[in-house]
C-alpha cells in the first residue's frame, strides 16, 4: 500500500474508490506525511452484495426482473413523437407552472 498525494486522489477519485470497493485500503499523504486511510465500510468485500440486494428488492415488490432479453433493435422501434419538447418546456415556464 503506497501513499498517494491528495492531488492524485482528487484527480482519480473514482479509480481509488473502486480499489476501496474491492477491499483495498488507500493511504493519503500530504507533504510526504500520511494523514488518512480510506478503507471499505463494514470491513468486508461488498462486490457480491448486488445480487442479494436485487433479490431483496424483488421480494419486497420494488423491482421486477425481466423475463427475457431485449431485442437488439428495441431502441430503433421506439415510437416517433412529433411534439417539440423544448417548446413545451418554454410554454410551461411562461405559464408559471
Amino acid at each position: 500500500m503506497v501513499p498517494i498525494k491528495i492531488s492524485e486522489l482528487k484527480n482519480r477519485l473514482s479509480h481509488y474508490l473502486g480499489l476501496v470497493r474491492r477491499g483495498e485500503a488507500v493511504l493519503v499523504s500530504d507533504r510526504d506525511e500520511v494523514i488518512a486511510r480510506i478503507e471499505p465500510a463494514g470491513g468486508r468485500d461488498r462486490s457480491d452484495d448486488s445480487a442479494e440486494w436485487l433479490a431483496s428488492l424483488e421480494r419486497r415488490g420494488i423491482l421486477r426482473r425481466a423475463s427475457r432479453r431485449l431485442p437488439r433493435d428495441w431502441i430503433a422501434r421506439a415510437p416517433e413523437v412529433k411534439a417539440d419538447l423544448v417548446d413545451a418546456v418554454i410554454r410551461e415556464r411562461a405559464e408559471g407552472r
